[in-house]
């Protein structure tokens, strides 16, 4: 575990990007169903979404309470990114900018 998201190229395995992503060991990752974005969750209570091409942070979201992340999954429209938090909660957020879930 580190605080960083790694990008790789699958064709020669090399790192392409390295995003300072959380001040906590990232706990998980997935592409968006497009390959635009990801999204990262981490024990330091931070979810956030990531452009792929920049690797510029678009969106930062946490819960109340901020509890730490176990696991991120974008929804197959792209729309929504779904959280398990460690209070043994899940949680699904808009991730668009439109009115929240």
């Amino acid at each position: 575990y580190d605080e960083t998201v790694k990008l790789f190229d699958v064709r020669c395995g090399e790192c392409v990007m390295t995003l300072p992503a959380h001040s906590d060991p990232v706990t998980g990752v997935d592409f968006s169903p497009d390959g635009t974005c990801i999204c990262s969750g981490s024990y330091d209570g931070l979810i956030r979404v990531w452009d792929t091409a920049t690797g510029e942070c678009l969106k930062t979201i946490y819960a109340e309470g901020n509890p730490a992340v176990g696991n991120v999954s974008f929804a197959p429209n792209g729309r929504y990114v779904l959280g398990g938090t460690l209070d043994s909660k899940l949680r699904l957020w808009d991730v668009t900018g439109r009115v929240g879930v």
